[in-house]
């Protein structure tokens, strides 16, 4: 499974500029899945059949208080392994729209809201399709070696998802920046995720040699160790006494990661949530894994949607003129950039 979030400025296609409208980049698309025989039919989050002009005009008109030279729109691709494809039966598209519609709820998640708030999958604007076939690029092993030429169709299983989604929430009030800073979005994490959806969507497990090794267990580093228990003990003078944390178990899953720069924003995400008075719910889980577990998941999931829902009517209540636009994903510091090149 590999999912990845696009640079236009160094993907090589100019179709994927997302500084003004998404008509170059649906246009490519829809020529590319028309190129391989197939109707280029989009689809969403509610909707299994969409046309490129009804997707267009979703997009282009979703861009109010964004700068000219601001980013309009990012594309994503989502692509299953042949292995993972051949365990669902090859390129069936209901499966994969299903998959698709998990991946990008996903997506909406892992954006954090600088109020703590959340931002949920009916949030997002965004269209996909499905392409059935991927072609070999010069840069391939396979085209180095001899093998294959450039331009020729990869063998085998190559079904894949390419979604366009407006950097923008459907309230038009928020920036969603997936390639901005790691503390408002982690590429990483989601990426991740969908991996996971996949696996739990499907019941799929791949082959023992594929499966992703935990990363080796460092040595302690004292100084670290010592600058995170300062901060545990910080974060607990602000947190609910019930939920305070073990400094050592901290240290432990610090070091477990490395002391990885991912461990440093989950501390950051608790902290946050410490001087805003909110709960530290599985903390630990947390900072280990980065997905958020409910001690209670029916409840948990209940409060969740009620106080997501409660967040939307107050943006709907409320005149633009009073509502302060809210950048997720700044721009990065340098050398944080989470961008890939099209592969």
């Amino acid at each position: 499974m590999h999912a990845k979030l696009i640079n236009p400025k160094s993907n090589g296609k100019n179709a994927y500029n997302n500084q003004g409208s998404a008509a170059q980049a649906l246009n490519y698309l829809t020529h590319e899945a028309r190129k391989e025989g197939q109707e280029a039919r989009y689809f969403n989050g509610q909707q299994d059949v969409l046309s490129r002009d009804s997707v267009l005009a979703a997009l282009d008109n979703n861009v109010k208080g964004l700068r000219a030279d601001e980013a309009k729109f990012y594309s994503l691709v989502i692509s299953p392994s042949p292995e993972e494809l051949a365990h669902i039966g090859g390129g069936e598209e209901a499966k994969l729209r299903a998959f698709a519609r998990e991946v990008m709820a996903a997506y909406a998640a892992g954006f954090r809201l600088k109020d703590g708030g959340a931002v949920g999958q009916e949030d997002l604007v965004w269209g996909a399709i499905i392409h059935q076939e991927r072609i070999h690029r010069g840069t391939d092993p396979a085209v180095k070696e001899g093998d294959a030429k450039t331009g020729q169709p990869r063998p085998g299983l190559q079904a894949h998802i390419h979604v366009v989604v407006s950097a923008r929430d459907r309230a038009q009030r928020v920036t969603l920046n997936p390639g901005g800073r790691v503390s408002r979005f982690s590429l990483r994490d989601w990426q991740d995720e969908a991996r996971q959806v996949f696996e739990r969507q499907f019941q799929y497990q791949g082959p023992a040699s594929k499966q992703r090794k935990a990363p080796p267990i460092s040595a302690p580093n004292p100084k670290r160790n010592a600058r995170i228990a300062q901060r545990v003990e910080q974060l607990n003078r602000q947190a609910d006494p019930r939920q305070r944390l073990d400094a050592e178990r901290v240290q432990r899953i610090a070091q477990g990661r490395g002391y990885d720069p991912i461990f440093y924003d989950r501390l950051r995400r608790l902290e946050g949530r410490a001087r805003r008075g909110q709960p530290l719910d599985n903390a630990y889980h947390l900072l280990a894994t980065g997905r958020e577990e409910p001690a209670r998941p029916n409840t948990g999931h209940q409060v969740r949607h009620a106080l997501h829902s409660l967040q939307q009517t107050l943006r709907a209540t409320s005149g633009p003129e009073r509502v302060a636009t809210q950048d997720i994903g700044e721009q990065p510091r340098r050398g944080h950039h989470q961008w890939e090149a099209e592969l």
